[in-house]
């Protein structure tokens, strides 16, 4: 998380209030995060 919040891309996509919908993956091997951030139509 703290990586995603001293990110300046990643910290607008995190508290634009426009998107309402999340999902967080984690990959393994190597423990690889991620985010998809969306808003229904």
């Amino acid at each position: 998380m703290n990586g995603w919040m001293t990110s300046p891309g990643h910290k607008a996509n995190i508290l634009n209030c426009a998107f309402k919908e999340i999902g967080v993956g984690l990959a393994q091997p190597g423990g690889y995060w991620t985010q998809n951030f969306g808003t229904a139509r």
